[in-house]
């Protein structure tokens, strides 16, 4: 026969592997700053309408001095860095949520052939980037009409 234990959520004992779980989620911090300076990616979306390839990239806290576009080969490669804000306050003893990333980021996509290199423009507005990739005047195809007689 099994016995039923009572337990108050104050009463959670240190040994219990769960009671210590729940000591360390209130009592310690849940990230370091080391993990806020750990390698980082950021968000990208790549989409694509009649006349163009469309490439989007969160990129808040960023100046568009520290965006590097390039193309070589058939390759996009978007890279750039995000400083670590410096301010006058003294450096924080713990970080209890650190969900910022900064660093250097560098992402690389291979572009179709279709994808007019030449004429491939850049936009950013509001930390978001745009990249417009338009496409070769022969990739768009083209509709043939169909004539009754």
């Amino acid at each position: 026969m099994s016995t039923l234990i009572r337990r108050s959520p104050s009463a959670v004992s240190t040994d219990d592997p769960l009671g210590g779980l729940v000591r360390r989620l209130f009592n310690e911090p849940l990230f370091t700053p080391a993990m806020a300076q750990s390698p980082w990616l950021p968000a990208m979306e790549v989409s694509e309408n009649t006349d163009a390839m469309i490439l989007t990239a969160e990129l808040p806290g960023i100046d568009e001095k520290d965006i590097r576009i390039s193309i070589e080969n058939n390759v996009l490669t978007v890279a750039g860095e995000k400083e670590q804000e410096v301010t006058d306050a003294p450096p924080a003893k713990a970080f209890y949520l650190a969900e910022r990333f900064y660093g250097a980021f560098q992402r690389s996509f291979s572009l179709p052939r279709s994808v007019d290199v030449e004429h491939v423009k850049a936009v950013f507005e509001k930390g978001v980037l745009t990249i417009t990739l338009p496409k070769l005047p022969q990739a768009k195809g083209r509709v043939i009409e169909v004539q009754a007689r």
